[in-house]
């Protein structure tokens, strides 16, 4: 099966094995043309850092689809009840929004909040749905569109986070779609794309094999996952967008392994392959 996405690499890939501006022109150098930028820390993000990336990126001849900041460095804060936590928060994210737009980035991905069990505050859907408003419109006055990514720790964990506050902000707001985050909540990616799967912009592409213990994760292609099956039902929901290989970097041992894995995708399902 042909589809219409492309495929591309997030340098969240190559945690703390290159820095991402290395992780960058090896993108390129490797052919890849598109990936999201998964930003470390706070030096990371300044108008300084992103000026050199840009000049990176242009050096590759990649297109950066998305942004991906460390998410739980300042976005808990973003939903907080106390002013200057929030005020600062807020400041934090305005600044990666300039960062994206340097960048040409058109999608921002959002963890958002942790959700602790037994610990988690102010958290209720009245208070964080005009949030979550706010920062969509915040971005979009940036030219960049916020997506939300299911994970096993964060709001976004079930599916039916998903559509309630799908039908609380309306579908400004989009979504990320990871897999591995799927499973580790314990639902198949499907659920997730019944519940906002018109709203997913972005796509994040892992694989595992389950063990006794709970699941290894590696790299797509390699485990036992239903990569046609994902594909087809994100076309039949009307996705278009790209899919990015998103793995921790301890699920390969060679950057090598990663590069097979890009060209195995990219000949099965990207339409420009």
């Amino acid at each position: 099966m042909k589809t219409a996405m492309r495929i591309g690499i997030s340098t969240a890939s190559y945690f703390n094995r290159m820095p991402i501006e290395d992780a960058i022109l090896e993108l390129g150098a490797q052919g890849v043309r598109i990936c999201e930028l998964f930003l470390n820390s706070f030096s990371e993000y300044t108008d300084e850092f992103s000026s050199f990336l840009a000049e990176r990126v242009h050096q590759a001849g990649l297109t950066v689809y998305s942004v991906h900041p460390m998410s739980l460095q300042f976005e808990p804060q973003l939903f907080s009840a106390h002013p200057r936590q929030r005020a600062d928060a807020f400041r934090m994210f305005e600044q990666i929004l300039r960062s994206a737009a340097r960048l040409h980035a058109t999608h921002y991905v959002m963890h958002g909040a942790a959700y602790l069990i037994g610990a988690s505050k102010g958290l209720s859907m009245e208070r964080i749905a005009p949030v979550f408003s706010e920062l969509t419109a915040l971005a979009d006055s940036s030219g960049v569109t916020l997506t939300l990514e299911n994970v096993s720790w964060g709001l976004f964990r079930t599916p039916q986070f998903g559509e309630e506050l799908r039908s609380r902000v309306g579908d400004a707001l989009r979504y990320t779609l990871d897999v591995k985050q799927a499973v580790r909540s314990g639902y198949r990616p499907s659920d997730y794309i019944r519940a906002v799967g018109p709203c997913i912009e972005n796509v994040h592409l892992c694989d595992f094999v389950r063990t006794e213990t709970g699941c290894r994760w590696k790299l797509p292609l390699e485990g036992e996952f239903d990569f046609d099956g994902l594909f087809t039902e994100l076309y039949a929901a009307g996705y278009r967008g790209p899919a990015f290989i998103e793995v921790y970097s301890d699920a390969y041992t060679d950057t090598t392994a990663l590069y097979d894995c890009y060209r195995k995708l990219s000949a099965r399902f990207d339409s420009e392959g």
